[in-house]
């Protein structure tokens, strides 16, 4: 059965209208505009696919298609798509006639990083890692896709600085990501990790949910869909604690009761945790809300690990707040 699901821009994430037929100087053609800036034509046969990419660029640039150079100053995206049911179409061994074609001038964000020639190896980028050297990972990551699949591979094991770096880092590259309107690739990385926290793929993703948070963290508005899905991803006891830490971190930015419900009942069965990071995290969390669950003074003296100036350390419940 083809998996399908609502169309949103290729360049900035949000949801798009259907395409529309309309009457233009160039004859009745069917697009439509996201807020973006991008504009998006349909073809919807999968005969005339060329012909839909010529209006595309017509109607994005009516001083001339010459004018246009893809991969230059345009930037053309495009993706299988079932206009009669208005959602984007993924077939298994199978063709799919009907597509989408996104344009879009170039921000200059990607022009620079294309200039720069940022492209790097994944020796290199540990490297940059390592040094924390954040702002020249931002540059890399817009003209190397391989970073996320490189930062998820360094962030599993919790007692290596590494992997504090690599989630921390995640939050640099999505910045740069959200501010070059380039969000499809943070939707595509933010699937990945979900379905690593699933039966299907072994459940693998230890800290899945802390990478997700700050992919969220960089533009909770462009992925306040999302924020309820990554709080239910606590029904897994093995994910409690990667969620309660990213939970924490986004209520640095937003409201969490706005977003989801967050059981007072829930929260005292968490107190009561077998795993002493899950009890401080919770009590941290309780804070965050302003819950009146109450919290004992020997969770609050309960050790929690938090990452510091390239360390792992561990500190009282009563004073981790800042560093998460």
């Amino acid at each position: 059965m083809a998996k399908r699901e609502l169309p949103t821009c290729l360049f900035c994430g949000r949801i798009i209208d259907p395409p529309e037929e309309k009457q233009t100087d160039y004859g009745e053609i069917c697009f439509g505009k996201c807020t973006c800036g991008a504009l998006y034509v349909c073809e919807p046969t999968g005969h005339n696919q060329g012909e839909a990419l010529v209006d595309a660029m017509m109607l994005t640039a009516p001083e001339g298609i010459d004018n246009i150079e893809l991969g230059v100053n345009y930037e053309l995206r495009d993706k299988a798509y079932d206009f009669r049911t208005h959602q984007y179409v993924y077939l298994k061994n199978q063709i799919f006639s009907g597509r989408l074609f996104f344009i879009k001038p170039m921000t200059e964000s990607v022009k620079r990083a294309l200039r720069e020639n940022t492209k790097i190896s994944k020796k290199d980028f540990l490297c940059l890692l390592e040094e924390e050297s954040f702002e020249q990972i931002e540059k890399v990551s817009l003209n190397n896709l391989n970073v996320f699949g490189w930062l998820i591979s360094l962030s599993y094991d919790k007692e290596n600085p590494i992997s504090w770096k690599a989630i921390q880092a995640m939050g640099h590259v999505a910045k740069a990501y959200v501010e070059a309107e380039e969000i499809e690739p943070l939707r595509n990385t933010i699937r990945k990790l979900l379905w690593s926290m699933t039966d299907e793929s072994g459940g693998v993703g230890w800290r899945a949910a802390e990478l997700i948070g700050e992919i969220i963290y960089a533009s909770p508005a462009l992925f306040k869909d999302i924020i309820p899905i990554l709080w239910s991803q606590r029904e897994e006891d093995s994910f409690v604690e990667s969620v309660l830490r990213s939970i924490i971190k986004l209520s640095n930015k937003i409201n969490l009761l706005d977003y989801i419900k967050i059981d007072e009942t829930e929260l005292k069965n968490l107190l009561n945790h077998k795993n002493d990071e899950i009890k401080a995290l919770t009590a941290i969390l309780i804070s965050k809300i302003n819950s009146k669950v109450p919290v004992s003074e020997n969770i609050k003296d309960t050790l929690l690990s938090v990452y510091s100036r390239g360390n792992v350390i561990k500190i009282r419940t009563s004073k981790a707040e800042k560093y998460l």
